[in-house]
């Protein structure tokens, strides 16, 4: 008798189904870690109901980058516009009750509501924004001098004169680390069972179209864009011009929310009538070695993450 031969009868086509089937690229990419607590992607793969669909990506479009209405939909885009007249309000009392002049405040309220969405020259070359980033640039000379500009390529010329002095700037960083950790819990909550458990499961990303990738996290600019958004990000990772294309890869980099909290020089909801439609974290460079961790090519961007 040959056994082997009746198990394989006896197999209906649910036996053979399972010992064959392969998970399709959509499947594997919402098991990455960045994706997992994500309601976003949870929808992307319901709306695959085959369990074999590649991953699709929103493209690129010229103009400005905003999530689109499925998305602002589901991460409840509504909660951070009704909360930013507040939590703005609690940043600067906040920042002015550590001293911190109006004057500058003013300024520095002003590159973010004004420079900093009105493309890329003036986002980071504007006086504003460059006095900014030189204080940025002055806080991590004095507090990190073994690594202050190791992990960001332009660096901000010494001539600049900077904003705030090493102990405004660290105001700053204090006032987003410590209302993040106080306001985002309350949109986990308004999430519910659809999202994230915690600031751990609460993903950041950045997209990219790079030239070269290093082993570790580093930034071009003394400022950078995250996001909790995803449309924009996939946007931003697509953005080559008819010089540049071939010449880079298409990166979204991901992680969670404390791996930059410390680092967060603006949040959008902090700053009032800054534009809400990414959902954005500007954060200063890295001032320890982060290293990256390549997930593979999804949908024609390769994935990233740090932690």
């Amino acid at each position: 008798m040959n056994v082997e031969a009746d198990q394989m009868d006896d197999r209906d086509d649910y036996d053979v189904y399972l010992q064959t089937w392969e998970q399709g690229e959509r499947l594997r990419h919402i098991t990455l870690p960045q994706n997992l607590s994500d309601p976003y992607m949870r929808q992307r793969l319901l709306d695959d109901s085959s369990g074999v669909a590649p991953v699709e990506r929103i493209p690129f479009a010229s103009g400005p980058k905003v999530m689109a209405s499925d998305e602002l939909i589901i991460r409840s885009h509504d909660f951070f516009k009704d909360s930013q007249k507040k939590w703005s309000a609690e940043f600067c009392d906040y920042v002015l009750g550590r001293d911190v002049p109006s004057a500058k405040l003013d300024t520095f309220l002003r590159g973010f509501t004004e420079s900093w969405v009105d493309g890329l020259r003036r986002r980071q070359d504007s006086p504003e924004m460059l006095s900014i980033k030189a204080s940025i640039r002055d806080f991590d000379q004095l507090c990190y001098p073994s690594q202050a500009g190791r992990f960001v390529i332009n660096a901000v010329d010494q001539s600049i004169v900077p904003l705030f002095t090493p102990a405004e700037m660290a105001a700053i960083f204090q006032a987003n680390n410590g209302l993040i950790e106080a306001f985002l819990p309350d949109y986990l909550d308004h999430l519910g069972d659809e999202g994230p458990g915690s600031l751990d499961e609460l993903y950041v990303r950045r997209g990219v179209y790079m030239p070269t990738q290093d082993a570790f996290r580093k930034e071009l600019h003394y400022l950078s864009s995250y996001s909790l958004g995803l449309g924009p990000v996939e946007q931003f990772a697509q953005t080559w011009t008819p010089a540049t294309r071939g010449s880079g890869i298409p990166s979204i980099f991901s992680a969670p929310l404390p791996a930059i909290q410390d680092r967060v020089v603006a949040f959008a909801p902090f700053i009032e009538n800054m534009d809400l439609s990414q959902l954005e974290f500007v954060v200063a460079p890295p001032v320890e070695e982060m290293p990256l961790e390549d997930h593979g090519m999804f949908g024609n961007i390769r994935e990233f993450s740090f932690r």
